[in-house]
């Protein structure tokens, strides 16, 4: 049953501005399955950014994919507060998941067929149902995902920033694109041109 398959959740401090942010990431069934960021300070709940999640946690696998969902958007949050703050603390209003968006803009692209956020240590994000094809068919790739992220080198002294730009990890089907705080495992259309879909992709990667 699913009760028995519970995502670990995550917490922990930020200080900026003087200020100091309690930050909760943790996974929810009801009223829908969804993962939750909850911002506070001395009690009081600043902000929440919430990602729905297309099905229960049922599995074990099902488990350990929330589980990076949950580290990676926790990751994600708690670098923009200790950048940015929150709007009436010194800081700019904290916004939705810009990877969300990106991710968004690249799929709109006609040579694109499916976009995957990657965890800086190279674990696709999704749901099981819309991961399992690329699993199935390119498993040779997510098994040496981790070592062709070296590819994009950590920047000194910049807290898990690496170097930006679009690779290609199988001509004319497979791209790894970072923006230096995200990476995106883009899948094309057989015999894409990188010529032709890199241009495209840049601007977005920048936006």
């Amino acid at each position: 049953m699913a009760e028995q398959f519970i995502p670990a959740g995550r917490t922990s401090t930020v200080e900026k501005g003087g200020v100091e942010y309690q930050l909760q990431t943790e996974y929810a069934r009801h009223p829908r399955c969804r993962v939750t960021t909850t911002i506070s300070t001395q009690g009081r709940v600043l902000h929440k950014i919430e990602r729905s999640i297309e099905s229960e946690v049922n599995s074990l696998e099902r488990m350990h994919e929330v589980e990076d969902i949950i580290r990676a958007q926790h990751l994600e949050v708690s670098k923009i507060v200790a950048e940015k703050g929150l709007s009436g603390h010194g800081g700019k209003t904290l916004k939705r998941s810009e990877g969300k968006i990106r991710s968004s803009k690249i799929l709109q692209l006609e040579e694109v067929e499916r976009v995957y956020l990657v965890t800086p240590e190279g674990k696709l994000i999704g749901d099981r149902e819309t991961t399992r094809q690329f699993r199935k068919m390119f498993r040779h790739v997510l098994k040496g995902l981790p070592q062709i992220l070296e590819v994009f080198a950590a920047l000194p002294g910049a807290d898990g920033q690496r170097e930006e730009g679009i690779y290609e990890v199988e001509p004319g089907r497979i791209l790894l694109a970072s923006t230096g705080a995200e990476f995106y495992l883009i899948l094309l259309k057989p015999k894409t041109d990188y010529l032709i879909i890199a241009p495209k992709i840049k601007p977005i990667l920048a936006g």
